[in-house]
């Protein structure tokens, strides 16, 4: 089954926010469970509060490097902050090897990136 790319990028883009609004929820609740007020946690991250609040709302996305703050600022290990779907919901669209291959062949992606792309997907298909 081959969704198209725009098909496949709104896709990726929805998935992306839903992650990145989950994070905030657990960064929010794990930063009221520690009884960390958000300009606190600003003023640790070297950041204003506003920021803060965007991060907890999915709307601003976190760097590696602050999410890996932000956990040890929460006693927390940063894992515990991503959110992971262990089992792909019923209504999850999935695709083959056939439309991956499709998509990184008709991109002008330099051979590096297909290659990280590459192992990236060949990881997703081995926890199914």
């Amino acid at each position: 089954m081959f969704y198209g790319f725009n098909g496949i990028q709104s896709m990726i883009e929805n998935e992306e926010d839903l992650f990145y609004n989950r994070l905030g929820e657990r960064i929010r609740q794990s930063r009221t469970q520690e009884n960390l007020h958000q300009e606190a946690l600003a003023g640790l991250l070297g950041l204003t509060r506003a920021s803060v609040i965007n991060i907890e709302k999915g709307r601003q996305r976190p760097s590696i490097f602050q999410l890996l703050k932000i956990a040890q600022f929460l006693k927390l290990d940063y894992t515990q902050l991503i959110p992971v779907q262990s089992t792909p919901s019923a209504d999850a669209t999935t695709l083959d090897q056939d439309d991956y291959d499709s998509i990184i062949s008709g991109t002008a992606l330099n051979e590096q990136v297909k290659h990280s792309f590459n192992q990236f997907l060949f990881s997703l298909n081995k926890k199914k």
